[in-house]
């Protein structure tokens, strides 16, 4: 592949982002060396390590992470390679005995804080210095996520993630905890990935079957700083219609169906009694209030009995989603109570291939024992069934990536609306491409 010159693959004042974003292994090397190795990026949930000695591996490129509890409000992170021979520490997931971090090659031993405890036959090696600590990474902690970042210098996790704090403040994801954990690699460059779950212009092409419980036209779209935002702001799904691309008229569609359809499509996002709710709420004699206003109330109550704080939440914010795009990788809706979070990153140095994470989080009844969600990974997306609406959505990723390296294939032209928060993204990897 011939050599690629970053300026001319910048966005610029025409808004056409050059495919090559998507396909090129210099421009990957591009995003690695200059935006990956500088962003906060969630390592994990709080709940995977939650014992002292506990440990979590978060791979970015050809990079690995070592996450681990030493204390129990201290969570540190390290470069996960020992200072002897290079061996990787630790992988996947687990626990250190005797609150130690031991190399499985030479036996090397280190505290739960990375500083070097033991060298075996330490008198036949020159003498060591007396503080030699496993290399840190900068880690923090917000919303129930400890999140990383590769740069000593970048600022503060809290100034990087603003306004996002201020925004979810009212859904506490930090209480929340994993109903279940399922990874996947997709054969797509990982924004291909992140570009499915950021706009709604696409569910009249890929998922038609939902446009008769769902408005994808009144959407709207928002930068947050460097991250963005959409859905019908700040309240969504004020009323029952179905898309205004079907024409359909007052009369001509049913609220109960409307809503009932709603609440199955997206089930990971509700719980199971939410369903005899629905019936409750539709059998109900009319009184003067809509059936989405009952269903609101009702909803409060339901949540409210779970344990869920709704002081906070409009009405009409109990039907509605944040979906949330925290830069540059993690997207997903966010309701009282519930939400279901993806995280993406890069397959290796791959820029064909990404790794999907979807965590799905709910807000546990009070003394619940929760057992910590275990990780299913599929290797090959297909080997199982996502539901209708996720197979779609797979399934259009490959024929994307394949497409996007057509010869006959120009710059990629976005929707200026409702493909807003792609370019925005796109103008934020640039910003950290460019600036040194």
């Amino acid at each position: 592949m011939s050599e690629i010159d970053l300026e001319s693959i910048l966005i610029g004042d025409d808004d056409v982002v050059q495919r090559a974003r998507y396909t090129s292994p210099q421009f990957a090397a591009f995003e690695f060396e200059r935006m990956w190795a500088r962003v906060w990026q969630v390592a994990c949930r709080e709940e995977e390590i939650a014992e002292v000695g506990d440990f979590c591996e978060y791979l970015i490129g050809n990079q690995s992470i070592l996450v681990v509890r030493s204390a129990p409000d201290v969570v540190g992170a390290y470069h996960n390679t020992c200072l002897h021979r290079g061996t990787r520490l630790a992988e996947g997931s687990g626990h250190f005995d005797d609150s130690c971090i031991r190399c499985r090659y030479h036996a090397w031993r280190y505290d739960l804080d990375g500083k070097l405890i033991e060298v075996v036959d330490a008198e036949e090696f020159a003498p060591m210095p007396e503080d030699v600590r496993l290399g840190q990474v900068q880690a923090d902690r917000w919303g129930g996520f400890v999140w990383v970042c590769l740069d000593p210098t970048a600022p503060p996790l809290l100034e990087y993630l603003d306004p996002l704090p201020t925004l979810l403040a009212p859904y506490h994801l930090d209480r929340m905890r994993m109903r279940a954990y399922l990874s996947t690699v997709l054969p797509a460059n990982w924004k291909v990935v992140v570009d499915a779950f950021n706009e709604g212009y696409h569910v009249q092409g890929t998922h038609p079957q939902i446009l008769p419980w769902t408005d994808d036209v009144s959407l709207d779209y928002e930068p947050l700083g460097i991250h963005s935002h959409y859905g019908r702001l700040p309240n969504a799904r004020r009323e029952l219609r179905p898309s205004p691309r079907l024409g359909l008229a007052e009369g001509e569609f049913d609220e109960g169906e409307i809503l009932a359809s709603f609440v199955a499509g997206l089930g990971g996002l509700f719980y199971d009694d939410e369903r005899a709710l629905i019936e409750r709420v539709r059998s109900a004699a009319p009184d003067g209030e809509t059936l989405l206003s009952r269903y609101q109330q009702g909803r409060r109550q339901l949540l409210a009995t779970r344990g869920v704080d709704v002081e906070e939440f409009a009405d009409g914010q109990l039907t509605s989603a944040d979906d949330v795009f925290f830069f540059p990788n993690m997207v997903g809706p966010i309701y009282p109570g519930t939400a279901i979070i993806f995280r993406v990153r890069p397959n290796g140095l791959d820029p064909d291939s990404a790794i999907k994470d979807t965590w799905f989080l709910e807000w546990p009844r009070e003394g619940e024992d929760r057992k910590r969600a275990q990780r299913r990974f599929y290797p090959d997306w297909t080997e199982r069934d996502w539901g209708i609406i996720t197979n779609q959505d797979y399934a259009n990723m490959e024929h994307v990536q394949i497409g996007m390296k057509s010869r006959g294939g120009q710059g990629l032209r976005l929707n200026r609306r409702q493909e807003s928060n792609i370019l925005h993204m796109h103008r934020m990897i640039d910003r950290y491409l460019t600036d040194s």
